[in-house]
């Protein structure tokens, strides 16, 4: 009896014309739990050779890489799944287990809002695959639609829930969903009930504050739905018009798994991430702005930092990996971490001025003391980033953020 599953073609929206090819097979052996990715021969015979993960799948024709992780599936693979929230709208629709196969996740999503710039089928040609999202102009309704799945009430926009469930595929665990406003598109997140403080205000004016500062992070825009319902729209990097960009996540570049046991979590780490984007071609300036990211996150005391929310994407314009913008950072909004989750130098998750610049080397910079005065400026840009972002939040919040600016700032300075 064969154990091999049915293979399941993977698709690439070139970078350079925006066609789809397939780039790809994949399948599974159900016995050893091996799974299999190799380039497709077409793609080969058409002179292409775009790695679709060029740390842990670079293009070597007629070679089966067997993937380490995941239970059989690749990593690249794995971003391109859905995390909690799509998860759960899939296991509902589908009604699949807690326990079902990361393969199965990755089949039953929908491809015109997946991650990145990969879509999945059955037929070895790929299929017309088109963003089918909503407009900007149903945002009220769309968030009252999150809201009532999240609170597993029936349907506000029966249309609009079936497609919901129907593009289930993005990542993280709040409620969210795609709209386009012109050529850009924006996840939508809303305030839930769960929230101790108002997060989507909290996310805009973090985001606002990196931006404001000189750091590349999403652009974000805050709303107020319905009966006056807190929503923040953060601009996708993967989506450039029409054209998806490859996008590969942090954990993907790392070579591990997120969530993991402590055995992965002891590879989680910046310096490790700053010489995995250097390998993979990313210029001394990534590095660098991936050190300053690691501090503006021990300033506003970020700890979800983990590597499924750091990436790298591909720049078509300069025919390389680049560090993605800054994405999902939200301040702890309940306790003033002392450390963060990825470690900041070798074994080390403290936030500490010592522990910042101890491997500084591995971001770019020449010596420590090239560190230290770069990090004096940074500290500088950010606490003036923060008076023109303070007035975004609300008073609560404002005091909580100034109380950990001073304390922080304090760890870091001289």
């Amino acid at each position: 009896m064969t154990t091999i599953s049915k293979p399941l073609f993977i698709y690439l929206q070139r970078p350079d014309t925006g066609d789809w090819v397939t780039v790809g097979r994949y399948v599974l052996d159900t016995a050893s739990g091996n799974g299999l990715f190799r380039y497709a021969p077409s793609y080969v015979q058409a002179g292409l050779s775009w790695s679709i993960d060029p740390v842990n799948l670079p293009f070597v024709p007629d070679r089966d890489f067997i993937a380490p992780r995941y239970h059989g599936l690749h990593d690249v693979l794995r971003d391109a799944c859905p995390d909690a929230w799509g998860r759960l709208l899939i296991q509902r629709e589908h009604g699949l287990p807690t326990t079902a196969h990361d393969l199965r996740y990755l089949a039953l999503a929908g491809n015109a809002d997946r991650w990145g710039a990969l879509a999945v089928g059955s037929a070895k040609k790929p299929p017309a695959a088109h963003l089918a999202t909503p407009r900007l102009a149903q945002l009220d309704t769309l968030i009252q639609e999150l809201l009532a799945m999240s609170e597993r009430r029936g349907p506000v926009d029966a249309s609009l829930r079936k497609r919901l469930m129907t593009h289930a595929s993005l990542g993280g665990a709040r409620p969210k969903a795609t709209v386009r406003d012109g050529a850009a598109s924006w996840l939508v997140k809303p305030l839930i009930a769960t929230d101790t403080v108002d997060i989507p205000l909290l996310e805009h004016a973090t985001q606002q504050w990196g931006r404001v500062s000189g750091l590349d992070f999403a652009d974000t825009v805050h709303h107020r739905a319905g009966a006056g319902i807190s929503v923040v729209r953060v601009r996708r990097f993967d989506r450039d018009g029409a054209q998806r960009c490859m996008a590969i996540s942090g954990a993907s570049l790392l070579g591990t798994t997120y969530p993991g046991g402590a055995s992965d979590a002891s590879s989680w780490s910046y310096p490790r991430l700053a010489e995995e984007l250097k390998r993979i071609g990313a210029p001394r300036e990534d590095g660098i702005a991936l050190f300053a990211r690691m501090v503006f996150n021990a300033v506003v005391g970020n700890d979800d930092d983990h590597p499924r929310n750091h990436a790298a994407r591909y720049d078509p314009t300069e025919k390389r990996w680049r560090l993605a913008p800054a994405f999902d950072v939200v301040p702890n909004p309940d306790d003033t971490p002392g450390r963060l989750t990825m470690q900041l130098s070798q074994g080390r998750h403290e936030i500490a001025r010592d522990c910042i610049v101890r491997d500084a080397v591995r971001f770019g910079f020449g010596n420590i003391g090239e560190a230290e005065a770069y990090l004096d400026q940074l500290l500088v840009r950010l606490r003036e980033g923060y008076e023109q972002v303070a007035g975004l939040l609300d008073a609560g919040l404002r005091e909580k953020m100034q109380q950990r600016l001073r304390d922080n700032l304090g760890k870091l300075s001289r």
